[in-house]
């Protein structure tokens, strides 16, 4: 799965024209936008490259769509900061996201500078070839900034309304609330319609969140840097069986092994070199580790959805989910009792104290069952080609904290404790929901 965090690494880009539903719009901002004033108070310049004077994040959620409006207004207080503006831009993702900026503009002194025509004259210039098109599925739209200097202020606002189909109409959002530098004014707001009722969580809030039917808020000046997390969490799943409904048919269906697969081979060469379920485990793991190249894709539903098994095999390459659901079909050929696990990288160890929600996790692994013990199985990990088969017996289990089975009513299990721990019992995984309230 995509880490969740802003791409840092170099990504290929590929020249795949947008359609004109596709193409980002310059507008006014929704109606449903709450307009937000200008701090009373703005803190001096500092030695930090840029001074963030306004935050600004609202979110709506109705019917199958979420809509994400941003505001921010920035300050250049060092030379540096010129250069980190001058690679100002915007993401999106074409196949679920529609994307409106409503205003950038530079402010010297008294006079303002409207810089959403440059925007426009862009839009028209570059039309359905905007952007190059990324394999973890975004596009970048540049925002150009000429002649700036220190003292100044930009402002841009933008919004991006988000339908994502594979997640059934369910809501959920995880807003930063100024974790980071000092801030002269946050605001936080969010509404939704629907049915179902909204988990709200806050973690180290600077400020208490006004609350109303159907929407929380918060408005807070002079923010000082903090070392913790900032957090204020939404979602409309009840329980982490509700998420785990989601992913399991995906991966249900792509572990799936045709009858005329190259991946019957492989089954009948490891069948053949061992009779040892936990050794037969270990030579799967070590084919989905050597011999498929791990490479992030998220075009189309790849954000969220597996590449087949076989389809992973032909390839050579695949994401965490294209290389689980390569690793399960293995398993099944061999009749070893495995499943997908979502997992985080970071901040795993606190997952049960979190609302259910897609958005904490980063990676999916394999849980795999043999010889009446569970052992954690992470196919992305690198592995030279000329290593031999591993062996599960000797792996330490990775310490991610929780997980989350992707089965029918499957809730958080810990991981990273004993080694090869023993399978829990039916009566042992109904105390350990009751306790966490999954």
């Amino acid at each position: 799965m995509n880490k969740g965090l802003p791409f840092l690494a170099l990504m290929a880009v590929l020249a795949v024209p947008l359609r004109a539903d596709e193409l980002p719009r310059a507008d006014v901002a929704p109606v449903w936008v709450v307009p937000v004033a200008m701090p009373a108070t703005v803190q001096p310049a500092g030695a930090a490259p840029l001074h963030m004077v306004m935050q600004d994040q609202q979110v709506w959620f109705h019917g199958g769509t979420t809509s994400f409006y941003q505001r921010r207004i920035l300050r250049i207080d060092q030379p540096e900061g010129i250069q980190g503006m001058a690679r100002l831009s915007v993401q999106w993702r074409p196949e679920t996201d529609r994307l409106t900026i409503h205003a950038f503009r530079l402010t010297r002194g008294n006079r303002s500078n409207d810089l959403l025509p440059a925007v426009q004259e862009v839009l028209a210039h570059k039309g359905s070839n905007l952007g190059g098109l990324r394999v973890d599925g975004q596009r970048s739209l540049g925002l150009p900034i000429a002649g700036m200097a220190v003292g100044d202020v930009i402002e841009i606002a933008w919004t991006i309304d988000r339908t994502e189909p594979l997640l059934g109409g369910h809501h959920e959002v995880s807003l930063d609330a100024g974790s980071h530098g000092v801030i002269d004014r946050l605001a936080l707001a969010a509404r939704w319609d629907g049915a179902r009722p909204m988990g709200v969580a806050a973690e180290n809030l600077p400020a208490a969140l006004e609350r109303g039917p159907g929407r929380v808020a918060m408005v807070t000046d002079a923010l000082a840097e903090s070392k913790a997390a900032r957090v204020l969490e939404l979602s409309d799943f009840a329980q982490w069986a509700d998420v785990a409904g989601v992913f399991a048919p995906l991966f249900d269906a792509a572990r799936r092994v045709g009858p005329d697969s190259p991946l019957r081979g492989q089954i009948a060469d490891i069948r053949a070199a061992s009779s040892d379920p936990l050794a037969q485990a270990g030579m799967a793991l070590t084919i989905a580790r050597r011999d498929v190249r791990y490479l992030y894709v998220g075009l189309g539903q790849g954000n969220l959805k597996p590449m087949p098994a076989d389809q992973v095999w032909l390839r050579g390459f695949a994401d965490c989910k294209g290389k689980t659901a390569l690793l399960l079909g293995l398993l099944d050929g061999l009749g070893i009792r495995a499943e997908a696990a979502l997992v985080a990288t970071q901040g795993g160890e606190g997952m049960d104290r979190r609302l259910p929600s897609v958005t904490g996790f980063d990676h999916v692994i394999v849980r795999a069952q043999v010889n009446g013990r569970i052992y954690w199985l992470d196919p992305t990990a690198e592995m030279g080609a000329k290593d031999g088969a591993l062996d599960l017996a000797a792996m330490p289990v990775p310490r991610y904290g929780w997980a989350l089975p992707l089965r029918m009513g499957a809730g958080l299990e810990a991981v990273g404790g004993m080694r090869n721990a023993r399978a829990p019992t039916s009566s042992a995984r109904g105390k350990a929901r009751a306790l966490r309230g999954t």
